[in-house]
């Protein structure tokens, strides 16, 4: 039953994007479909500067350089994105530019301060052949996805997570700085009080997404034979549960250390497949099914509990999949009613082509393929 209700068709759908100045793509104007949208052409055309151009629309930050300088076009002094967007039957307009002064961010010719109603507006999903790294890297990867959740979720998470962080960061300073050091205690009441609030949402988050996890994997890897297993790890062990003594009892060590070392900035999900870690259990492929899964879980439950939609980024879909995976996953993102931008070097590497629109990518010249 989490596959096939009907989804009303007031979700989120882009409708187009303009790009002035982004990497080698000097100018291009692409009009999307509600479903299936290929991106066409060769390795180092421009085909992943167009998903990566979406993806900084939505999070503010590019998946693939911590610079933003080189996201502007060689020899150019600013880069503007434009894109525009259907959501719950209303349009929104949403433009960024980038120069040496910095960001400017508007929604329907309005300046924005932040970037949190833009990912309001544009709630996207990315999946590139390094998603895997959610499971083998650190926590940072695994707490952004229980994150996501919570962002679109509880309208409560993101003003505590705000506190929170601005609370770590001055605590953070007052350690580092020998004459601060004793003022560090001052921020734990902010970072006890929006900690535990972040952990509360993160721990219910994910146990109401885990039985879409599972549905998803089996689904997407019906030749597993047993089911995942998520357990939250909050930041802290759970031998001392209470956060406002845990960081009282530290300080000296935390001072010694110059950082904060326990809070939900710690937090992770301890992921068992047969009791083993993902990277054992799992072959390449399969982990990159795996991140599918829970992708997939978060898009059906914002459809449910929200009726908005995610619209999914897959780059590179050939990647470690073989025809029969392949045509699963396009399978169930036609069931879910998902707008999907998807890369590739041919287009008869992704079943059914026709039912689609196509776009062909050389050297940054974008033309739509009839």
């Amino acid at each position: 039953m989490l596959f096939y209700s009907n989804l009303q068709s007031s979700m989120a759908h882009l409708q187009t994007l303009q790009l002035h100045q982004f990497r080698n793509i000097h100018q291009a104007e692409l009009h999307f479909g509600p479903g299936l949208n290929l991106l066409v052409g060769d390795n180092a055309a421009g085909k992943t500067s167009v998903i990566e151009s979406l993806w900084l629309l939505a999070s503010g930050r590019s998946f693939r350089s911590h610079k933003p300088q080189q996201l502007i076009e060689l020899e150019q002094k600013q880069l503007v994105l434009f894109c525009e967007v259907m959501q719950h039957d209303r349009h929104y307009k949403l433009g960024l530019q980038r120069d040496h002064q910095g960001l400017t961010l508007k929604i329907n010719a309005e300046k924005q301060p932040s970037q949190s109603e833009f990912a309001r507006h544009l709630p996207i999903q990315l999946l590139t052949p390094e998603s895997h790294r959610l499971l083998e890297e650190g926590p940072k990867a695994r707490r952004q996805f229980l994150d996501w959740g919570c962002f679109y979720h509880y309208p409560e998470f993101m003003p505590n997570w705000r506190h929170y962080s601005r609370a770590l960061k001055q605590r953070n300073m007052n350690l580092k700085n020998p004459e601060n050091r004793r003022d560090a205690a001052i921020w734990n009441p902010i970072m006890i009080e929006a900690g535990h609030s972040i952990n509360q949402l993160r721990q219910r988050y994910l146990k109401e997404i885990t039985p879409y996890i599972l549905a998803f994997c089996e689904r997407l890897m019906p030749e597993l034979h047993t089911q995942a297993e998520f357990q939250f790890y909050p930041g802290w062990p759970a031998t001392k549960p209470d956060f406002a003594n845990l960081l009282h009892d530290n300080l000296q060590r935390d001072i010694q250390l110059g950082f904060t070392q326990y809070g939900c900035h710690r937090a992770d999900i301890k992921i068992k497949i047969n009791k083993n870690e993902p990277l054992i259990g799992l072959s390449r492929g399969q982990q990159k099914l795996f991140v599918c899964a829970l992708l997939l879980a978060q898009a059906r439950f914002l459809a449910e509990q929200t009726q908005d939609s995610v619209i999914m980024l897959i780059d590179d879909l050939p990647a470690e999949l073989d025809l029969s995976h392949r045509i699963n996953l396009l399978k169930l993102l036609d069931e879910l009613k998902i707008q999907h931008l998807i890369t590739t070097t041919a287009l008869d590497l992704i079943p059914n082509p026709n039912e689609c629109r196509a776009f062909q990518i050389h050297q940054g010249v974008i033309k739509p393929i009839n």
